[in-house]
């Protein structure tokens, strides 16, 4: 069961605020404390190469996500290091999952972990972040 958890956000951010015109308004839930998680239908705008979804899309909602799970997990923070493994290309208009959570905390440093998830539960991408507490 996902916990019901109240999250700071900026309305206006580009991933999940609610009145950012052109954001995608992603909605998140935190199956538990430390973890988050969204859905997205990618849009056809962020094609990168004829029909593939362009990578830096999927950086960005992995970056998202794992901010997300630092910020369930009471541990608010600021991306320092992202690093992202490409498995297996999207075409625009498919839908993903996106699956994060903190994996360590030392000193004022985040570690997370983050995977993109087609419809079919394959994994076609995965990421590694650290976060510097806010």
């Amino acid at each position: 069961m996902a916990m019901e958890k109240k999250t700071t956000v900026d309305d206006f951010c580009f991933c999940c605020g609610s009145k950012n015109s052109k954001g995608l308004k992603l909605k998140f839930i935190y199956p538990e404390e430390g973890y988050a998680e969204t859905e997205c239908e990618i849009p056809d705008y962020f094609t990168g190469w004829k029909s593939v979804t362009h990578g830096g899309l999927l950086a960005m909602l992995l970056d998202e996500t794992m901010a997300l799970a630092c910020i369930s997990g009471g541990q608010p923070s600021f991306t320092v290091e992202l690093t992202v493994r490409y498995i297996k290309p999207i075409d625009v208009g498919e839908s993903v999952t996106v699956k994060a959570q903190i994996t360590g905390v030392k000193s004022r440093i985040v570690q997370t972990e983050g995977w993109i998830y087609k419809s079919d539960g394959e994994v076609i991408a995965k990421g590694k972040a650290r976060f510097f507490k806010a």
